[in-house]
């Protein structure tokens, strides 16, 4: 591998996923180097996926189909399963993220820990303990923060939703869960009224 790769491909490869705004250098180098650490990362099963729009890179593990040869690879790219209510909570981020890009021109989205809080409650199940549940909702969203699917800001409480979350839940499962959405709703007003 030529020096020219070494910091853009090691950032990748360490980092998840790079943003152009935190780290200007190496996004450069990997825009400018874009065919060959796609080379180098396919002899190793991987993709580099760059999204020059949104301002962000990332790899992702070649689905096993696109290998020519035919050979199984390793994983490299860690898989996270994910618990319902980080799933969700993904799903609705994307969802605001949609409505703040057709309804705002301000790139970021900036939602508060209460207002994280509240966009997710009525999804859980109740409990007799407020508390249980706020520190439940906590424990997502620094799930989140590990999975870089959210970005602490310097004002506390407060939380910047990351633009390649949109990589991570489609248009289509957005639909598809709007969809289910309706559904459950629909189903529980059903139910509301057979009770009464």
């Amino acid at each position: 591998m030529s020096d020219a790769l070494t910091v853009p491909v090691v950032h990748l490869l360490k980092g998840g996923v790079l943003y152009q705004s935190d780290a200007p250098a190496v996004w450069e180098q990997i825009v400018s180097q874009q065919a060959a650490i796609g080379d180098y990362l396919s002899v190793i099963g991987l993709d580099v996926v760059i999204d020059r729009a949104e301002g962000y890179a990332y790899v992702r593990q070649q689905d096993l189909d696109s290998r020519d040869d035919g050979a199984p690879v390793p994983r490299l790219v860690t898989r996270h399963r994910l618990s319902f209510p980080v799933s969700l909570m993904l799903v609705l981020l994307r969802g605001r993220l949609a409505d703040s890009d057709a309804d705002s021109a301000d790139p970021r989205l900036v939602l508060t820990r209460d207002d994280l809080v509240e966009m997710v409650r009525g999804f859980l199940p109740p409990r007799s303990n407020e508390a249980q549940l706020v520190d439940q909702i906590d424990a997502h969203i620094k799930k989140l923060v590990d999975l870089k699917a959210l970005r602490q800001t310097k004002q506390t409480g407060a939380y910047e939703v990351r633009r390649h979350i949109k990589a991570l839940v489609d248009a289509q499962a957005l639909n598809d869960f709007n969809d289910l959405l309706a559904t459950y709703r629909d189903a529980a007003s059903t139910t509301a009224k057979d009770d009464t």
